[in-house]
């Protein structure tokens, strides 16, 4: 199935590698000498505080803070509360929605009983619109839906629908489909007309050039997929019933869908279909992973899968036709992002959760086996490297992170006892967290120019829980895990300089670069004399 690819933590079962018997509270040598620069003086208490370089951006007990895709406003929750109901996740809350601008500004109060469940809140890609579901009722997991135009500080919310169980704007956030009392509606932002298109629907997805939507209807309507062009005035076109996943092709020309086989139990048949005729042709029996390659030039699926037995992987034109067999038994794959390479974990083994990573040039390279024993990958952004973790059972047990650089003989050893990794924006490094202890909680942070690599890797941090890599790759926000409650501080390093400053103590996370040029770190305090929402300057 395609992955994005990753820049920060990788999450495994176990953290290992970790270094036993030392003290996770003792600050690492380059955190004491930051922490004379950093330090700031309460005059109220009179007491020495690291930190202490946010500014207020909102007061109260804040909870689920998100950002609009330019980083330019901040949403959150206040006074979240989990609702009274069993059954319902325990990390679920309802609380009052706040929009306030990261550069400043008055908070504005949205709406009361809104949820931070995934899907009830979500931007418009341009930033322009926040769409939001007040009222949540967690037993019909619906309520009313509203937008409000982020640009316009007049502007009020407008309620578009009243039992909304689905939302999705469309990519050019021109469009908003949403489900309300199971019928799908479809119409311009922010304010319609709507459209309904078709009842008992479940999700809808637009094609990247927001010109088709495609849905799927509930069980009770046979698991349904059709298709109906955006502003046209006409009927649905189905592609089949008993649908199982679907996906559309990153030029939206193609769709591919899976569809229940009567060939073998428990398996789906992979179909492929054009946009906007969608006649759909059977592809593949048995299939389960299958994706488009970013430039929408290729299709890989595997096929002759059986509940009991995965099936091999072929690539394809996207257009259709046989595939080439690069691997057996396949559960993970994903393209490079030119799309001139798959790479794959064959020979899965489901109770280990791993296999063996091979890497495929396209169209008609030799498969290349290139590590064992492998439970994730991540390309790089430019496709040069390929980065994954291989478990080593000799001389001791070890998850090592691994470093193949495609046309190279074989992959080399970055690091032992590694959780968590990626790459660093432009390709300039892979970095990854080791020699961890807390159960993972403290760790050094460490990059490795990709330009010589066979210098050793530079610890950039140590002690960190979690980092975020500034857009330009020349920034680091950096998470400590505090001994004395379930809090965090959060301090900025420089790539280049080296130069690090604490920000605060006692963040929730996640915290965000946010504002022009990610000028800005934001990031909630929920305990204290002033809890609240607060934004920094992200440079030490």
């Amino acid at each position: 199935m395609k992955r994005p690819g990753m820049v920060g933590l990788v999450a495994l079962l176990a953290v290992l590698g970790c270094k036993k018997g030392e003290d996770g509270a003792a600050a690492a040598p380059s955190q004491r000498s930051a922490a004379k620069d950093d330090t700031v003086r309460s005059a109220a208490k009179g007491k020495a505080v690291v930190g202490g370089q946010g500014q207020q951006l909102a007061a109260g007990r804040a909870a689920d803070l998100r950002l609009s895709p330019d980083g330019q406003f901040a949403t959150y929750l206040l006074n979240g509360q989990k609702p009274r109901l069993d059954g319902i996740p325990p990390q679920m809350l309802v609380g009052s929605l706040y929009v306030v601008p990261v550069a400043g500004g008055k908070p504005r109060e949205l709406g009361a009983g809104v949820t931070n469940v995934p899907g009830s809140l979500l931007f418009s890609s341009d930033s322009r619109h926040l769409l939001y579901v007040t009222g949540y009722n967690p037993a019909s997991q619906s309520g009313e839906l509203h937008v409000l135009a982020l640009t316009d500080a007049a502007a009020e919310p407008v309620k578009l629908g009243s039992a909304v169980s689905y939302l999705l704007p469309s990519p050019d956030g021109a469009n908003v489909a949403f489900v309300d009392g199971g019928v799908l509606k479809l119409g311009k932002l922010p304010e319609g007309p709507f459209q309904d298109v078709a009842a008992e629907v479940s999700t809808a997805q637009f094609t990247p050039d927001g010109k088709t939507l495609l849905f799927k209807r509930r069980l009770s309507a046979a698991g349904g997929l059709a298709a109906v062009t955006v502003g046209a005035n006409e009927p649905p076109k189905k592609l089949a019933d008993q649908v199982g996943d679907y996906q559309l092709s990153s030029d939206g020309k193609r769709v591919a869908y899976q569809v229940r086989s009567e060939a073998v139990r428990g398996m789906y048949d992979l179909f492929l279909a054009e946009v906007p005729s969608l006649k759909g042709q059977r592809l593949a029996v048995g299939t389960k992973v299958f994706g488009f390659s970013p430039d929408g030039q290729w299709l890989a699926r595997t096929e002759n899968g059986k509940p009991e037995l995965l099936g091999d992987l072929y690539v394809g034109p996207a257009s259709g036709g046989p595939g080439r067999k690069v691997g057996e038994q396949v559960e993970e794959m994903a393209f490079a992002p030119d799309s001139k390479a798959v790479g794959f974990l064959e020979k899965y083994d489901q109770p280990s959760r791993a296999g063996a990573m091979t890497v495929a040039s396209l169209p008609d390279g030799a498969p290349k086996r290139v590590g064992s024993r492998v439970p994730n990958f991540v390309w790089g952004s430019d496709s040069r490297y390929v980065a994954f973790l291989s478990r080593f059972v000799k001389p001791v047990f070890s998850v090592d992170l691994m470093l193949y650089a495609l046309g190279q003989e074989k992959a080399e050893k970055v690091q032992p006892g590694v959780f968590g990794y990626g790459f660093a924006p432009n390709n300039s490094a892979v970095v990854f967290r080791t020699n961890c202890i807390r159960n993972g909680r403290a760790c050094d942070f460490k990059a490795l120019d990709l330009e010589q690599r066979q210098a050793e890797a530079k610890t950039w941090l140590q002690g960190i829980f979690s980092y975020k890599i500034s857009s330009d790759g020349a920034r680091v926000l950096a998470t400590y895990a505090r001994m004395d409650s379930d809090t965090y501080d959060v301090a900025v390093y420089d790539v280049k300089t080296g130069a690090r400053k604490t920000l605060d103590q006692g963040v929730q996370v996640p915290t965000y670069f946010a504002g022009k040029d990610d000028a800005r770190a934001v990031y909630i305090i929920g305990q204290g004399e002033n809890p609240g929402v607060y934004a920094a300057v992200a440079s030490p």
